[in-house]
């Protein structure tokens, strides 16, 4: 598949010199819950603070540290451009903690999983794996499943393999590191079963955010506080 859109990262790469993420890391973003006037503030149903400045954060996913957030963006309204918002909070962040070109692993969800920006993290030497849409510019149409434990996949001339499979409903994967074979696991009531390597990848790559996320619950941003009134010094 031909992809010839050229994306350039807004933000320049600062280098990390007190520390330095180990190899897999995951973009998610967070709901901080605000309730003052600030124009960024949105609304998220789905989110448990409702109301709050939506960010993208770059965390890491492994290691003593996972969970550790190195790096955030504030989402200002702003989705129009040559680049769609996903992609560009991919980049900017990547950018920003100077992480591209070093082959890192990057985990992300369906909604920044595109063959284009895999295609251009391949091309800055870092891997990418994600579940993805079905409906996603330059997938393929002709993934079938259909049967319990079915797969099904396709690849490119460059290493990006998209995988289908059926377990208890159909996932679809996207990732640069070209395998497909499948691992023993047990499920939550001891049984053994078999799933794409892949998947159990992805499912122990994006562990980071969850971390993450349970570690802000103890620094809420908005606490409640008495009005001081102000009094002038005279007598």
């Amino acid at each position: 598949m031909a992809m010839g859109l050229t994306i350039k990262p807004e933000q320049k790469a600062a280098v990390l010199v007190v520390y330095t993420p180990p190899r897999r890391i995951t973009v998610d973003e967070s709901l901080w819950k605000f309730q003052g006037h600030f124009a960024a503030v949105t609304f998220n149903s789905s989110m448990r603070a409702h109301f709050g400045v939506k960010v993208y954060k770059l965390v890491v996913s492994e290691g003593p540290s996972h969970g550790y957030m190195c790096a955030f963006e504030i989402y200002m309204g702003k989705d129009k451009g040559e680049v769609p918002a996903s992609q560009r909070a991919v980049i900017n962040l990547m950018g920003a903690s100077g992480l591209l070109n070093k082959g890192y692993e990057l985990y992300t969800d369906n909604w920044y999983t595109s063959p284009i920006l895999f295609y251009y993290l391949q091309t800055r030497v870092t891997i990418g794996v994600g579940t993805v849409h079905v409906n996603r510019k330059f997938m393929p149409k002709d993934l079938q499943v259909r049967a319990s434990r079915d797969m099904d996949s396709r690849s490119t001339s460059t290493g990006m393999l998209c995988l289908q499979w059926r377990d208890k409903r159909v996932v679809t994967m996207l990732w640069t590191v070209h395998r497909s074979e499948m691992v023993a696991t047990l499920s939550q009531r001891g049984i053994a079963r078999s799933k794409p390597q892949v998947v159990s990848d992805y499912n122990n790559g994006m562990k980071g955010v969850d971390v993450s996320d349970q570690l802000a619950q103890s620094y809420p941003t908005y606490r409640k506080s008495f009005k001081c009134t102000r009094h002038s010094e005279g007598i």
